[in-house]
């Protein structure tokens, strides 16, 4: 059966070569969420408050998604076998890097950035890779075996980073792992492929230039709200007004080459169909809301009602249960002439209805209590990004989709970096206004904390904190199932998609890359 599936390779070579990219794939996504649980344990061994370790995630995510508009001009100069390899190694060596840096904040930080870099060059040239070797009629299940990878962040990732965390006592473990698997993968690849001519344009040149002031622009507005994150935004003016003069004079300068260069790295004509216009900013803030409500119940879960890493990661594993079914369903729905428009309103409905439903309980809630929403929460998942990028791309040419897809996911993984840090931000917020509610103005609150209370003083005010955070969870999800409701109902604004390309499968595949 594998015989008929390879174009090239013996059957026990392809299977490696399927064995090892999926591998990979499913690394470089991992270390996207299984880092998530360990950040109160990080910010431990760091010496540093969760505020500051949340960077490392934060930073991997805007790396991660600015690495997708280089990656292909990357893999057109160099062809997609050395660009894959190189990546991986990177990959490695940042990773191994990272738990020798504890001591170090900053350069434990600039380490994540790398290390999310080289994640986001490893992804596209992969996955041309792998459909390379397929016969071009058995190229769809390629497609399918790929997506199995895609909802990890989401689901596997949590999970395996609470396991690292807790039952194996050391958060460092993710790093040497990925070290290590990362050194095979890339033996693997170099091993099998020696012989393979890579298919490279030596005369096609990336715009590195173009790449680095994105890159440094998106940097410097990441860092903005990272260190407003240690205030609200409030203080620290100094090194706000210099991150925001950088990030300004960074953007007018890629904004001005960008525009006079015959090969654009951002295509912003793009931008003049409403459609992707559109579909990429209701993409992006859904994305945003989802991502924060995510780290925010992950880090609260732990901090606020006091379970493990182990058991916050095991309350994602939910997820995966029906996001990739629901996402294959879509793409079929799709292809059968479903209005994505439809799709994308259950989405965004049945997330308002899973946030409606967590925003209920009385906290502390049981362990078991806690799971039903999250099924619910996977089946919206799945059908966001297929639905978001059929909308997206539906009045697209052609010759620009591919380029259109690196721009949705360049755009949405900035989003999701930004994300960590807004939900911090709002968190802080919410959970100052619920005690203001309950300390003040009405005495009479305080008066029913303090007599039903047998402590000291300083107990009584950790205890009404702890109120004010258990309270703050619910009034976060109650906010965000008022906003996917709107955004049900926003969705039908789009115009209507006319045509369905037979290659939007792929496509879409692409677009579910976190």
């Amino acid at each position: 059966m594998l015989q008929s599936h390879s174009r090239i390779l013996p059957a026990p070579q392809f299977a490696l070569l399927n064995l090892a990219l999926g591998i990979g794939h499913f690394l470089v996504l991992l270390n996207a969420g299984a880092y998530l649980p360990m950040l109160p344990y990080v910010s431990g061994s760091m010496g540093q408050g969760i505020a500051y370790v949340v960077w490392g995630q934060s930073d991997y995510f805007t790396a991660m998604g600015s690495a997708f508009l280089i990656a292909r001009p990357l893999m057109q100069r160099y062809g997609p076998k050395n660009v894959a390899i190189f990546a991986y190694l990177l990959f490695a060596a940042s990773s191994i890097s990272a738990p020798l840096s504890v001591a170090h904040f900053a350069v434990f930080t600039a380490i994540r950035v790398v290390q999310g870099f080289s994640a986001g060059i490893s992804i596209i040239p992969s996955f041309f890779l792998l459909l390379e070797y397929y016969r071009e009629e058995k190229q769809q299940t390629a497609i399918s075996l790929w997506g199995l990878a895609l909802f990890i962040p989401f689901s596997i990732g949590p999970a395996l980073g609470g396991w690292l965390a807790y039952q194996m006592g050391d958060w460092r473990l993710l790093f040497f792992f990925s070290c290590f698997i990362s050194l095979i993968v890339a033996g693997i690849l170099w091993a099998l492929l020696a012989d393979w001519e890579d298919k490279a344009d030596r005369s096609c040149s990336p715009p590195y230039r173009l790449f680095f002031l994105f890159f440094a622009a998106a940097i410097a507005l990441q860092e903005f709200f990272d260190v407003g994150l240690l205030s609200d935004l409030s203080s620290r003016f100094p090194e706000l007004w210099w991150l925001l003069i950088a990030f300004a004079l960074l953007s007018w300068l890629f904004w001005f080459e960008n525009g006079k260069s015959a090969n654009p790295l951002v295509r912003f004509s793009l931008h003049s169909r409403r459609n992707y216009a559109s579909g990429m900013l209701i993409l992006c803030i859904a994305f945003m809301a989802f991502q924060g409500a995510v780290v925010q119940y992950i880090i609260r879960l732990q901090v606020v009602e006091g379970y493990t890493a182990w058991h916050a990661g095991l309350l994602f594993l939910p997820v995966f249960v029906f996001s990739k079914p629901l996402s294959i369903l879509a793409q079929y729905l799709i292809r059968e002439g479903t209005d994505p428009r439809l799709l994308a309103s259950l989405s965004f409905a049945g997330f308002s209805v899973c946030f409606w439903w967590m925003s209920g309980y009385i906290r502390p809630a049981t362990w078991e209590a806690l799971l039903p929403p999250q099924f619910l929460m996977g089946a919206a998942l799945g059908l966001l990004f297929v639905s978001m990028t059929a909308i997206a791309l539906g009045h697209v040419p052609k010759a620009e989709q591919m380029h259109a897809v690196d721009q949705l996911n360049t755009a949405r993984n900035l989003s999701a970096g930004l994300a960590i840090t807004f939900s911090d931000i709002g968190w802080d917020r919410l959970s100052d206004l619920e005690l203001n509610r309950l300390d003040s103005p009405d005495a009479a609150n305080s008066w029913r904390f303090a007599s039903s209370f047998d402590g000291p003083a300083h107990l009584l005010h950790e205890k009404i904190g702890l109120e004010a955070s258990l309270l703050t969870l619910n009034d976060l999800f109650y906010l965000l199932s008022l906003f996917f409701l709107v955004l049900s109902a926003l969705i039908w604004l789009f115009r209507r998609q006319v045509r369905q390309d037979p290659d939007m499968t792929l496509l879409e595949s692409l677009g579910e890359e976190p």
